[in-house]
């Protein structure tokens, strides 16, 4: 069939060789080794530079990783689509400009050179859908690539396991207390408003024009609410969570088992929780001597001062920050 086929071309045609090698095209995506999607959380109030394992319930959070061609064959129409997770779903993603095209490993004198394979990085964000104590495990499951190449689904097999938490929880250490709410005072400290415009400027249902933080201002980490500004609005999430807590003993917290626990959740040094861990050995304390009564807060620095007080597990909060 082979030499049929080259027959047709016409002219004189002659083998060089006995042997003859047929290559089967594959089509095939993947992610690089150790480049899957990593969540977390970067902290801008409180602890300087913290990236820790833990996200809030209801945040939306940005990752990338890195996808190869490993077939053998160009690969066009590159697009992702979304995968059903327990815990987090795919708002959306983009794949690097102008990588639409991927080529192959190519043979090069009759050996296979995979390091001629292109790879494209993928932008995703996600949110966090799942309930405080859950692990996110971006492993099962976040996002699929496709071609126009082929019908073939490529999903992805690698990416992080996170700790969820409460979304009043913003100063992730596990537990909503009054640190929380000096870490929110914090944020809107800080924060520079501006009108909040959207093709036009936008007026709320007071005919008011409402008002968001610059990028630059708006400590994302502490937006109880994820509506753009830290304002008296955000009081609502901490009062819905307060007193709630992750931790059930020393180096023990709901959500810990196979997939993530203590000796684990660091992630050899990709995550820092050190807010989380400290929080963990107090409560422990208090739950082995029976006296949660009372708990220390550390102080946090704001555009006022030094905030330093003490709370309750059994507190309650009202919109000026007291305990009731």
């Amino acid at each position: 069939m082979l030499l049929a086929a080259v027959r047709l071309l016409g002219g004189d045609v002659a083998l060089s060789s006995s042997k003859i090698s047929l290559i089967r095209e594959i089509v095939r995506m993947e992610e690089e080794e150790g480049q899957g999607l990593t969540l977390g959380t970067q902290r801008t109030i409180g602890v300087k530079n913290e990236f820790t394992n833990l996200v809030r319930h209801g945040s939306t959070l940005e990752a990338n990783t890195h996808w190869r061609n490993t077939g053998n064959t160009t690969i066009d129409g590159l697009r992702v689509d979304a995968v059903h997770n327990e815990n987090a779903r795919l708002v959306n993603a983009s794949i690097d400009p102008g990588k639409g095209t991927l080529e192959s490993g190519r043979f090069v004198n009759g050996e296979w050179r995979a390091e001629s394979a292109e790879s494209t990085e993928i932008s995703a964000k996600i949110q966090i859908t799942g309930e405080a104590g859950k692990v996110v495990d971006l492993s099962e499951g976040i996002l699929s690539v496709a071609t126009d190449t082929s019908d073939q689904i490529f999903k992805n097999k690698q990416g992080s396991k996170n700790l969820i938490t409460y979304q009043g929880d913003l100063n992730y250490d596990g537990r909503v207390s009054f640190k929380d709410l000096a870490y929110l005072n914090a944020g809107a400290a800080r924060q520079v408003l501006v009108d909040k415009v959207d093709g036009i400027t936008t007026s709320n249902q007071f005919g008011t024009v409402e008002k968001i933080a610059t990028d630059k201002s708006l400590a994302r980490d502490v937006d109880a609410n994820y509506d753009g500004k830290i304002s008296i609005a955000d009081l609502s999430v901490l009062e819905k969570d307060w007193g709630k807590t992750l931790h059930t003993g020393n180096e023990a917290f709901l959500g810990s088992g196979e997939k993530l626990n203590w000796n684990n959740i660091d992630g050899n040094g990709t995550w820092d929780n050190s807010s989380f861990k400290r929080e963990n050995a107090i409560s422990a304390d208090a739950l082995a001597s029976n006296s949660a009564d009372t708990l220390q807060i550390e102080p946090v620095i704001h555009g006022s001062g030094v905030t330093e007080t003490t709370t309750t597990p059994n507190d309650k909060i009202d919109l000026f920050g007291t305990a009731t």
